[in-house]
């Protein structure tokens, strides 16, 4: 991510906003490639997509954007866990949803995004829209 705030990859919007709702997901990792394949897979299916190299600017998006529906973050960041990152932006944004992302399938990974995935088992993770707990 480029400068002090998430920004959104893509800036077309519909026309329409009280008939259809475009839900923002905001994916917070490291991995600029991971994040740019994400976001590709994600706008070419519907969704608004902001993107974060690391907590800060993931909690700055938070505090500067109307809604967020949905983070998918680095279950472990170097900054802070992809766990409290979620506890502090439903501060925000109750309605959070949040899928975290796993390096390796272990039993408490259950639930988690595992590396590495498709895009059709990132579509079905994002439209069940993650879990509420965090």
């Amino acid at each position: 991510m480029n400068g002090s705030h998430a920004r959104p990859q893509s800036e077309s919007a519909p026309t329409d906003l009280s008939t259809t709702r475009r839900r923002v997901v905001l994916i917070v990792t490291a991995d600029s490639g991971l994040s740019a394949l994400a976001s590709g897979v994600l706008q070419r299916n519907g969704y608004e997509v902001l993107t974060a190299r690391h907590t800060g600017h993931a909690i700055l998006a938070g505090l500067t954007r109307d809604r967020i529906d949905t983070l998918i973050a680095e279950r472990h960041h170097d900054d802070m866990p992809g766990t409290t990152l979620a506890a502090t932006l439903r501060r925000y944004h109750p309605e959070l949803r949040s899928l975290f992302l796993a390096q390796r399938e272990t039993p408490e990974q259950e639930g988690m995004l595992v590396r590495p995935f498709t895009s059709e088992q990132l579509l079905d993770k994002v439209k069940a829209e993650g879990t509420t707990a965090a």
